[in-house]
């Protein structure tokens, strides 16, 4: 990494721009190529990867040490409505990219997800095997075996759900936040869906340091504990109230209650151990972040 430039495929999304902010200031924005398709930013190059060859937007793919993978249809009700389309950008369009970064001699940095896992047990580990159920699941495990069998030194990181501390910003919290200071009077939440959900800057960190330090394999990137939808939400309500009254009425349901094109998995909580132990990061819990926000 310390002398090539990086390059993050899909770099208007939400990890997208906090990596390649975090990036940039600690290599200088010369050394970080980031792409987009919708959202255009200053020096970003547009690429399509449903249309357009990687090399069309980045002929010069030889400069790169590293290629972050972040580009995909990451709404798994989208997925399942839409299999064929989800299919060709997250596992076609994505093989065909795999494939032009190892031609090149690119270490792909691959971002898949906590829902490669059935949800039945939880605190799953890097060795646990994928087992999903959801559509958008198997897609990225398919993606994982794909890098496990062709790239033998790429990184692997299965994200759990991701939030941060902006008001304004993306994320679960930052949206119940914005529903409860405009005066909603329910919110409902799953006391039966548990996750370790993980600071979008603790997530941008991870991957610098995990190709800092020359990492492959398979790594969970999440944060330091499983919670429920129901506990993180009561979390950012106890600190919400320590600046103000806050009138919001709690319900209590379960995952099964909310509308989906497939049944949720119940449990995807990750143990981050191995990630510690190969960056020393400690993540930020849920709390401090909310205080935060």
């Amino acid at each position: 990494m310390n002398k090539g430039k990086i390059l993050i495929l899909g770099g208007s999304g939400f990890i997208g721009r906090h990596l390649r902010a975090r990036l940039a200031a600690r290599m200088g924005e010369d050394r970080v190529v980031a792409t987009y398709n919708g959202t255009s930013f200053p020096g970003g190059v547009r690429f399509d990867a449903l249309s357009m060859e990687l090399r069309q937007a980045v002929p010069d793919l030889a400069e790169f040490s590293h290629a972050v993978i972040l580009l995909a249809n990451a709404h798994p009700d989208d997925c399942a409505r839409n299999p064929e389309a989800s299919r060709a950008l997250n596992v076609t369009a994505v093989r065909g990219i795999i494939d032009q970064l190892a031609e090149a001699g690119v270490r792909p940095v691959f971002a898949s997800t906590e829902v490669v896992f059935d949800g039945e047990k939880g605190d799953y580990v890097e060795s646990d095997a994928a087992n999903p159920i959801l559509l958008y699941g198997k897609q990225k495990a398919e993606i994982e075996e794909y890098l496990q069998d062709h790239v033998a030194d790429s990184l692997i990181l299965r994200i759990a759900n991701v939030y941060g501390s902006d008001p304004a910003g993306s994320g679960v919290m930052a949206g119940w936040f914005r529903t409860v200071s405009e005066g909603a009077e329910t919110v409902k939440c799953a006391r039966d869906y548990t996750a370790s959900p993980v600071h979008v800057d603790d997530v941008a960190e991870a991957v610098i340091r995990l190709m800092e330090e020359g990492r492959q394999g398979i790594y969970n990137v999440a944060g330091p504990q499983p919670l429920s939808r129901l506990e993180m939400f009561e979390t950012l309500l106890e600190e919400m109230r320590r600046a103000g009254p806050v009138t919001v009425k709690v319900e209590p349901c379960s995952i099964n209650d909310f509308p989906t094109e497939e049944k949720r998995p119940r449990d995807v909580s990750l143990k981050l151990d191995k990630l510690v132990a190969a960056t020393g990061l400690e993540m930020r819990t849920l709390r401090s972040a909310c205080c935060d926000l």
